[in-house]
């Protein structure tokens, strides 16, 4: 019975969401792979005797990737996709409101005026409100006692 340990599960579940966003999921070789500095060290020394010198330098570069250029580079790319997809998307909208508007009218929306009931019904509801309530707020409970 093999137990799968908690890093390679997270690993996994990592792996799997990556994948499913689209990304290109990274092993373990590459992330080993991937070196985020070089340090190259420089020594040699010189002796005569008792009499010595010894010289030692140290360089460190680090991964261009992970320069200031190189991340505003990704920065502008996936915000240039953004507006592309909201230019598109627009169009799209747009294309399909000219669609919209060139559909056939109906008959209900082709009549210029209300029919005659509904101008009624109309009139009816407007008088139903603005008549006074039945009631005025209080007086309920003086019939009561």
């Amino acid at each position: 019975m093999r137990i799968t340990s908690h890093a390679s599960e997270q690993y996994r579940t990592n792996a799997a969401a990556a994948t499913s966003r689209g990304e290109e999921a990274v092993t373990p070789v590459q992330a080993q792979a991937q070196t985020l500095a070089t340090v190259t060290t420089t020594a040699f020394g010189f002796r005569l005797g008792g009499f010595g010198l010894d010289y030692e330098s140290s360089s460190t570069v680090l991964n261009p990737s992970l320069s200031f250029e190189a991340r505003r580079s990704r920065q502008q790319a996936a915000a240039f996709s953004a507006q592309a997809e909201v230019t598109s998307l627009r169009a799209q909208v747009g294309v399909e409101g000219a669609d919209y508007r060139t559909l056939p009218v109906t008959a209900e929306a082709s009549v210029g005026t209300p029919s005659l009931a509904r101008v009624k019904s109309a009139l009816a509801a407007y008088a139903r409100c603005a008549q006074e309530p039945l009631l005025p707020p209080g007086t309920m409970l003086a019939a009561v006692v």
